[in-house]
């Protein structure tokens, strides 16, 4: 019972580092590393910021939602073989929300290796 519990805290953490798909998919767009959506998609699980693999539709609304907002930009491939595919790139928009999500990002892990450090100290009082 204990470990179903365990399973179903897990399962809850892994959905929330779920909301990390944005900052990513910034980073991976600045840097270049990815422009299609499938690729995006691998590189994001390569990264390892949740503990299972991303959901290919949760990155396609992350995108659109982006495109939306003006924080990236998208034009169709139609190079090489097969169906035509949209190529993503950061704007400016896109790069200061990623200067946001860094400052936010720095601060949530400053504090979380807070909380780790004291709730260590708890667990090892016994």
């Amino acid at each position: 019972m204990r470990k179903r519990g365990r399973m179903q805290l897990d399962e809850q953490y892994a959905i929330r580092l779920s909301r990390l798909i944005e900052p990513a998919v910034l980073y991976l767009l600045g840097t270049g590393a990815a422009a299609h959506g499938y690729d995006l998609l691998s590189e994001v699980n390569a990264m390892g910021l949740t503990e299972t693999q991303v959901d290919p539709g949760a990155v396609y609304r992350v995108l659109r939602q982006l495109e939306g907002e003006g924080a990236v930009a998208s034009t169709w491939d139609t190079s090489g073989g097969g169906p035509a595919r949209r190529n993503y790139e950061l704007t400016e928009l896109g790069r200061a929300r990623l200067a946001s999500w860094v400052t936010v990002i720095a601060r949530r892990a400053e504090a979380m290796q807070e909380f780790a450090k004291h709730a260590q100290e708890l667990l090892d009082k016994g």
